[in-house]
């Protein structure tokens, strides 16, 4: 048997490195964290120690083991050894495991985790899933799991789905009906993409549903904002109004005529710019909408994202719409974000193409993006 050692920055970056040199079918003995000294002796630094073996290592051993050539005593002897050196080995990660969690040093899970929940912990992490969330994931599916299923993939896979399904709270699309008017507002951080989807909603709205759209937008800060909705509006022929001030904001309203629903468009906000995100809710005083949609970029920083749910509460926005997800290296920031939120997910844009690239938000299919078990583009556009 081949014992190696790996030392890395993370677990994730360890476990990259235990994949590439011993393959799958790796066996991982032990994990824990390190102090080493700094190149020069110029402080400390943190790591990651995972201690692996190799299966396929282990399985020539043990044909080895069985061949004529060698005699039942040295067998013995090997093994006893091998067994030997291990059990010393494990004893003493165990022993250190348990000084780090006294010393409050390392979450006490991680000795803890079963070894046939270790591959799902580093997909998790390889999903940018945050550590301490992963850890609670694996946890929760090594609780909820009979013993005999964790040896079983599939089963894992579907405990983990549904695991990330309980934290995602689903909102159904706009309640948007002939005859009857709503007023919807999208909000959010400048450059997620709130134009685009106003243009497909509207596009989906009319040409889709035979649902008439009115478009009024409030940004007239950002250059070529209007003539952008503007050129939206003649394509798809539909009306559009232009308030440059709250004031203005009811007449825009009024000058739409007589649509089904009324999507408006605001000016992208710094979520550090609050005198700005006031001015914001000033509008949307004076429109009285029925929803606020905040957009949020899914290839937004998971500090990005939590500093624009925060602040954006000064609108009120009481749904979210998670944009450009084709865009995004992995989902599993946006977990974290999206489950302390306590606002529920409309919709999903999965690219710049108006009227696709958008669709209802579905809890299954953004839990198993999140996992990295589906592709953005894997399924057909849907209507919205």
């Amino acid at each position: 048997m081949s014992v190696r050692t790996y030392r890395a920055k993370t677990l994730k970056d360890a476990m990259t490195r235990v994949r590439r040199d011993l393959g799958g079918s790796a066996v991982i003995l032990g994990t824990r964290e390190t102090r080493r000294r700094r190149l020069f002796g110029f402080g400390m630094r943190e790591e990651v120690e995972v201690l692996a073996s190799d299966d396929g290592a282990a399985a020539t051993a043990r044909r080895g083991s069985v061949s004529e050539s060698g005699t039942s005593a040295t067998r013995d002897i090997a093994r006893e050894a091998l067994e030997g050196t291990i059990g010393a080995r494990l004893g003493e990660l165990h022993g250190m495991v348990e000084a780090l969690i006294e010393r409050g040093r390392l979450d006490p899970l991680l000795p803890e985790m079963p070894s046939d929940l270790v591959p799902t912990y580093a997909s998790l992490l390889e999903a940018d899933v945050p550590e301490a969330l992963a850890r609670r994931l694996t946890k929760h599916v090594a609780d909820e799991l009979d013993p005999a299923e964790l040896h079983r993939p599939e089963r894992v896979r579907e405990a983990l789905v549904e695991a990330v399904e309980s934290a995602l709270a689903i909102a159904p699309p706009i309640a948007a009906a002939a005859g009857s008017r709503r007023i919807v507002a999208l909000v959010g951080p400048t450059g997620v993409g709130k134009t685009t989807t106003v243009a497909k909603l509207a596009a989906n709205f009319k040409l889709v549903q035979g649902i008439r759209p009115g478009l009024v937008t409030v940004d007239t800060y950002r250059i070529a904002a209007v003539e952008q909705l503007r050129t939206y509006a003649e394509i798809i022929s539909i009306p559009l109004s232009v308030a440059n001030t709250p004031a203005d904001t009811r007449n825009a309203i009024e000058e739409l005529g007589d649509v089904d629903v009324v999507l408006i468009d605001t000016a992208g906000r710094s979520p550090r710019d609050e005198v700005k995100i006031r001015e914001l809710a000033d509008f949307l005083i004076e429109a009285r909408p029925d929803e606020v949609h905040l957009v949020l970029s899914a290839a937004a920083g998971e500090r990005a994202l939590r500093a624009a749910v925060e602040r954006f509460s000064l609108v009120r926005a009481d749904r979210l719409i998670l944009t450009k997800l084709d865009e995004a290296e992995g989902l599993g920031g946006l977990l974290s974000v999206i489950g302390g939120a306590d606002r529920p997910i409309s919709y999903l844009t999965t690219g710049q193409a108006v009227p696709d690239d958008i669709e209802p938000a579905d809890r299954s299919r953004l839990a198993r993006l999140i996992l990295g078990q589906e592709y953005v583009h894997e399924r057909s556009t849907i209507a919205v």
